[in-house]
């Protein structure tokens, strides 16, 4: 709607980078804000630190299980050939309690890799959400740069109306002396309602952006608004390269893939034999069918090895197929973020080329429309002909606005194809998550990923 109006409009406009928006905020302090209190990040912490007190849980897997058992009833026994007569078919009361613990200490590394698993799963479970993170300041920043545009562009449409105005002043002065047709008064009558329209028009535009802003950001525009020039990389090439390697995604699909595999070895573990070390103690009365008081003490190893169990090479081969397909995805997750950066690199240069072109343009119509102006004075150019201009040099104001507000937007895009839109804006990764690494340091050694540091929710 914005741009049928700009089709028929024309006045002078503002530059986005000197509008200074009343009712917003450093963009800094708003993907700040977004970041630290937008619900869907919450959630997605809040399933991280699930995932990091699943991955505590599995300490347990190492330590002694103790147990403690008991019960009371009636019991008949009849065994002749080991129990006294008076023993033997007679209704006692029985009962006994005991205590009994035991220790894995050997099981084919199935618990280790159950650790490698859950550990695999942590850190794509922390990419994923620093992942988010990207994604969430790139939406904040957008719908920013969005109110600031709209504010822009509400400016170039009020100039629009004060300028046609004036020109109406100017025509009825010489309607009334003479040197014009009345229909020329009526023509920018109607131009003058036309700039009004328009002015309505993105009125309701900026409400729409300011009502974006605050659902992604989480309250409404204040302060001072200010935009800045990020560093970005030399080349497109050198673009792609940082995009891979930081991509939080492509590292969460990495980690699914250790994830696989660590859970394919833990199943594959499960063939081999579990030794678990026992001991325990039981007291009772009556037990067995004897009366009296009783009592037991154990201690000893155990060993379970199912040595055959059915489908075992069709399970290896869906473990395998598991297995390639998290390569694949992982594969396909780097081409995903290869043409996100080779999009961004081309609407960083497309969108500079045409901001200065436009500017190039801006400047003859400015000269056209002084010129005209003159002549228009000087009885040479009739008022069509100064619309027309006045109407041109809109256009190409008003598209020169939002030009410059796309550019801005190509320059954080950059930033976030390459994983590091939050780190700009003063939020490190260690801010959002826990630092990750988990697999890598279960791998070297078990018991060191159990010492995790979680801070009490706020």
């Amino acid at each position: 709607m914005m741009k049928f109006f700009a089709t028929f409009l024309g006045a002078g406009a503002v530059c986005l980078a000197t509008t200074i928006a009343a009712g917003a905020e450093p963009l800094r302090d708003a993907v700040r804000h977004a970041l630290s209190t937008n619900p869907a990040l919450k959630a997605r912490s809040a399933e991280m630190r699930a995932t990091a007190y699943e991955l505590m849980q599995l300490k347990g897997e190492f330590q002694p299980l103790v147990e403690v058992f008991g019960d009371i009833g009636r019991q008949d026994v009849r065994d002749p050939s080991s129990l006294a007569v008076n023993e033997s078919g007679i209704t006692k009361t029985r009962s006994q309690i005991g205590v009994r613990t035991s220790l894995v200490i050997f099981d084919g590394f199935r618990r280790a890799n159950r650790v490698y698993a859950d550990a695999a799963r942590l850190d794509a479970s922390i990419f994923n959400l620093l992942d988010a993170s990207e994604t969430m300041a790139l939406n904040a920043t957008e719908a920013y740069i969005d109110v600031y545009r709209h504010q822009a562009l509400l400016e170039v449409a009020r100039r629009n109306v004060a300028k046609h105005i004036q020109i109406g002043r100017q025509v009825r002065d010489l309607v009334e002396a003479g040197r014009l047709p009345f229909s020329d008064e009526l023509t920018i009558d109607d131009r003058i309602g036309a700039a009004r329209l328009a002015e309505l028009e993105i009125q309701r535009a900026v409400r729409d952006a300011v009502s974006r802003y605050e659902r992604v950001i989480g309250r409404k525009p204040s302060g001072n608004m200010a935009l800045t020039n990020p560093k970005l990389p030399h080349s497109a090439d050198e673009l792609v390269q940082t995009a891979i390697a930081n991509s939080y995604r492509v590292k969460r699909m990495q980690a699914q893939m250790d994830q696989i595999r660590a859970n394919g070895d833990s199943v594959l573990a499960s063939r081999s034999p579990r030794v678990t070390l026992e001991a325990g103690a039981i007291a009772g009365e009556n037990r067995n069918g004897s009366f009296g008081d009783r009592e037991d003490t154990f201690a000893g190893v155990s060993i379970n090895w199912t040595i055959y169990k059915g489908g075992r090479k069709d399970e290896r081969n869906a473990l395998a197929q598991r297995s390639y397909a998290a390569a694949f995805e992982r594969d396909a997750a780097a081409r995903d973020v290869r043409e996100m950066a080779d999009l961004a690199w081309t609407s960083l240069a497309t969108n500079t080329e045409r901001l200065a072109q436009l500017r190039r343009q801006l400047d003859v119509n400015r000269t056209l429309v002084d010129v005209y102006g003159e002549e228009f004075e000087a009885a040479k150019r009739s008022l069509l002909d100064l619309l027309e201009v006045e109407r041109a040099r809109f256009n190409v104001e008003f598209e020169a606005v939002s030009a410059e507000a796309s550019l801005a937007f190509s320059r954080y895009r950059v930033l976030a194809a390459q994983s590091r839109l939050a780190a700009h804006f003063g939020v490190a990764a260690s801010d959002m998550a826990l630092e990750p690494g988990f697999h890598d340091k279960a791998r070297r050694q078990t018991n060191s990923v159990f010492n995790i540091a979680i801070e009490p929710l706020e």
